[in-house]
């Protein structure tokens, strides 16, 4: 099992995947603030749609991770951070990203249907696990997954 998940083990820049997380939860809550406080103009459901889309897209295609792209063009080069090179499991946060691409997009569609609620309740399951990932690196998808291949070598034994 071990040889498995080492196998899977690349090198990630963690200073371009926090921008990128940190930029995705500002979309985020000022698209959620701008659909409480104008629900009549669209800009909540664009900004939130403006996420999903850097998440989702962002993760066939790097050009779209604006946040990454600039960390690597900007930031980076002229010295304003310094690339944190970490060997990670990436696969599983590549799926993370692919639904949190979606569930954003979901909440964009609520909120130009001026379903607040919903789309603050979708957003606000969200936020929550992107800033635990990164402020502190925990992935709950990560630990999910862990688990449930642990359960699955206690009932197969492989």
């Amino acid at each position: 099992m071990a040889e498995a998940i080492a196998h899977e083990t690349e090198c990630t820049d963690v200073t371009a995947r926090r921008a990128h997380q940190f930029g995705v939860v500002g979309l985020s809550v000022l698209g959620i603030a701008f659909a409480w406080i104008a629900p009549e103009m669209p800009t909540g459901g664009i900004l939130l749609l403006a996420a999903g889309v850097i998440m989702g897209v962002g993760r066939f295609w790097t050009g779209a991770d604006v946040f990454r792209q600039f960390v690597w063009r900007v930031a980076e080069p002229r010295g304003w951070v310094q690339a944190d090179l970490v060997p990670e499991a990436t696969a599983t946060r590549r799926v993370a990203r692919v639904i949190g691409g979606l569930v954003l997009g979901a909440a964009a569609l609520l909120a130009f249907a001026d379903e607040t609620v919903a789309a603050t309740a979708l957003t606000g399951m969200l936020v929550p696990m992107m800033l635990l990932d990164a402020t502190a690196s925990i992935c709950l998808l990560c630990i999910a997954r862990v688990q449930f291949r642990m359960l699955q070598y206690r009932i197969t034994g492989r």
